[in-house]
């Protein structure tokens, strides 16, 4: 089953298909072996958030160091050659993987991304003559993504575990705790430009434990709409090219897939992370 579940996670080769139909059946294969009828699907790319459409969008210079971010360059000597690197410091961040338990369903975040929207729309060979000026894009989910709840690790006295807790209830309207939570790993972001540390969680919820309508902090000017994504159209989401997603939510996925087969075979949840979230 192991061996399997890592051939669903990491190719859609013809004999990983046999392997999926062989350990999802009907669950998750029957409604994604058609790629077809999954983009038409809630997901489809080319749906327009139910959220406000961003507008006079400026590009400007990097005025500096700001609360989020402060740009460096790191002067070394490497073999004999002198070299140097640019980079950005920047604050640790966690997210959550969130299973609802009666819809049977990830519950996802879907979110206006500048840095994404910038990359899409500002030509990167002539982008030095579009620093002053706007950028337009007619496609209204240019700059969307869909993740998992997550947020920085900028509260002081609070654990990772707390502040990973906090997000899932302001952005989804779940009240977890962080005893709730259970960490399944922690990596490098973006290794050659910010090198941050990212924890990966995983907590279950039901509809009793909704206790808010989520979409961020207004003071903030978050808008965030909750999207639910059935377990059996994780497969299809996976390889949809379409879609405008972090590689921290595609692991996570791939996470979520070899665990379901191992707790199919008699494990627990326990078994598939790597400590209590104490952090």
């Amino acid at each position: 089953a192991i061996r399997r579940s890592l051939l669903l996670a990491f190719t859609m080769s013809s004999a990983s298909l046999k392997a999926t139909k062989a350990l999802y059946p009907r669950r998750y294969y029957h409604r994604t072996r058609n790629f077809a009828a999954y983009i038409a699907r809630s997901f489809s790319s080319d749906k327009s958030p139910d959220l406000p459409l961003p507008r006079d969008i400026r590009v400007e210079e990097n005025p500096g160091p700001s609360k989020f971010m402060t740009p460096r360059r790191i002067r070394f000597n490497q073999g004999e050659r002198a070299r140097t690197w640019d980079l950005i410091e920047s604050h640790d961040a966690v997210c959550v993987l969130v299973h609802h338990a009666e819809k049977d369903a990830i519950i996802l975040v879907r979110q206006f991304r500048p840095a994404v929207y910038y990359r899409d729309s500002v030509s990167s060979e002539d982008s030095s003559s579009s620093l002053s000026s706007s950028t337009t894009k007619t496609k209204s989910t240019a700059g969307f993504t869909l993740e998992m709840p997550a947020g920085l690790v900028d509260k002081k006295g609070k654990s990772r575990s707390q502040i990973a807790a906090e997000e899932v209830y302001e952005e989804t309207g779940y009240r977890v705790s962080a005893d709730d939570l259970k960490l399944v790993n922690r990596y490098r972001a973006s290794v050659g430009l910010m090198g941050s540390i990212h924890d990966v969680f995983y907590v279950q919820v039901n509809e009793k434990m909704r206790e808010g309508r989520g979409g961020g902090v207004e003071n903030d000017g978050e808008n965030i709409e909750v999207a639910y994504l059935p377990t059996e159209d994780i497969p299809a989401f996976l390889y949809d090219p379409e879609k405008d997603v972090p590689a921290g939510l595609l692991y996570s996925l791939q996470w979520f897939l070899l665990a379901q087969a191992r707790m199919s075979q008699g494990a627990s949840i326990g078994d598939m992370v790597l400590r209590p979230a104490k952090l």
